[in-house]
């Protein structure tokens, strides 16, 4: 086998991949997820030496935790990373066919190694629940992104007390706020962004994806799911602890931006409508939250997935970010939000499969589809 192409590098504790792995280096496959940790594995071909032992496995470079970073540099020059991880497990499949045993190292981002080692349990007073999530994330050195929440706990309500890993902690108070909270790398400085805070889908969209579109296609496959029964209202009500007086909380629509013609939620007459208990809310603001998450995930209800030919794109799809498609007909064409992205990296080709979703149908007619990256690449 020959040298990896020149369009990804892989750093170990910084620095470039040693020649010998460098070299039986087979396959790369990367996911990263605005709901799930992100994980790496690198795929080793093994070959035996003299004495035999097996060529990679004589350096023992793949520690617990040791931080790999995965790189991939397209069209543009720029060397853009797609995971900052550490090394969770190493996997040796023997076989006796020559040329048949490899070695699998399997890695995960912070929120899946560094932040989920120890259980905590801390009181955090006085605290807005965007104060803690900032306070946390920089505990382990990752850069905070952190939007403010809508309510906070003071002293005479609820102290909130932590009884968890740190990262099971933040995606508790990401659900209750209707929020996400994922780790991922800047594209330009490298270091890991925390991110907390509504889905992005006011940012411009990263890209234009074409199917069925002739010499423009980028999409070599594009499917679409519609649970057209599963947005749903929420109505609320809890026990204030000192008046006793009933709190309400309403979520009878999303208020996330339409990414459509029509809202989901609004499409179903007469609309659904869930009735949540012990939601633990702590004030008026917590259980209004509550009930307006319900309604904003439950109108998710378009999902999408699909493959995008990498080299032909030109760069790396990023999750937490909207993307536009053409090509699949008006009711399914439009703005969609990435949630997860799998690169798969060889010497022959690059693909990126994605998943997406979107909460309203049918296109607006304020679509341009028109890539504003497309001249870097």
């Amino acid at each position: 086998m020959g040298f990896l192409p020149n369009f990804y590098t892989v750093l170990v504790a910084f620095a470039p991949l040693p020649f010998p792995f460098l070299n039986a280096l087979q396959q790369i496959e990367v996911e990263t997820s605005t709901e799930t940790a992100g994980i790496f594995r690198l795929h080793f071909e093994l070959s035996q030496t003299a004495l035999g032992d097996w060529d990679v496995l004589q350096f023992d470079i793949f520690r617990p935790l040791v931080p790999i970073q995965i790189r991939v540099s397209l069209g543009n020059g720029l060397s853009e990373p797609l995971i900052n991880g550490y090394v969770r497990e190493a996997r040796l499949n023997n076989r006796t066919e020559p040329g048949r045993s490899t070695l699998d190292v399997v890695g995960m981002d912070a929120t899946a190694t560094l932040m989920a080692l120890q259980e905590k349990s801390m009181p955090w007073p006085n605290m807005p629940d965007s104060a803690i999530v900032a306070a946390i994330f920089g505990q382990y050195g990752i850069v905070p992104n952190v939007r403010p929440t809508t309510s906070a706990r003071v002293m005479l309500e609820t102290t909130t007390i932590q009884r968890a890993t740190d990262i099971n902690f933040l995606r508790d108070i990401a659900e209750r706020n209707s929020y996400e909270c994922y780790v991922q790398p800047d594209p330009v400085i490298g270091l890991d962004m925390g991110y907390f805070g509504p889905p992005q889908l006011m940012m411009p969209w990263q890209g234009v994806l074409s199917v069925n579109f002739g010499a423009a296609t980028n999409l070599d496959n594009f499917d679409v799911s519609y649970d057209s029964l599963q947005p749903t209202s929420a109505l609320a009500v809890a026990l204030d602890d000192s008046t006793k007086a009933p709190l309400p909380g309403i979520g009878l629509a999303a208020t996330e931006l339409p990414m459509g013609l029509e809202p989901a939620l609004l499409r179903i007459l007469p609309p659904p409508i869930v009735r949540p208990a012990g939601t633990q809310a702590a004030n008026a603001g917590e259980l209004m939250a509550t009930a307006l998450s319900i309604a904003n995930r439950s109108s998710r209800a378009i999902r999408a997935s699909g493959e995008v030919d990498g080299l032909h794109y030109g760069r790396a799809l990023r999750p937490g970010l909207p993307v536009l498609v053409r090509g699949a007909g008006r009711q399914h064409s439009g703005l969609y939000y990435i949630t997860q992205v799998t690169h798969t990296i060889s010497n022959e080709r690059y693909s990126q499969r994605f998943e997406a979703w979107r909460n309203a149908v049918g296109m607006t007619g304020a679509e341009v589809f028109i890539d504003p990256l497309a001249a870097l690449t």
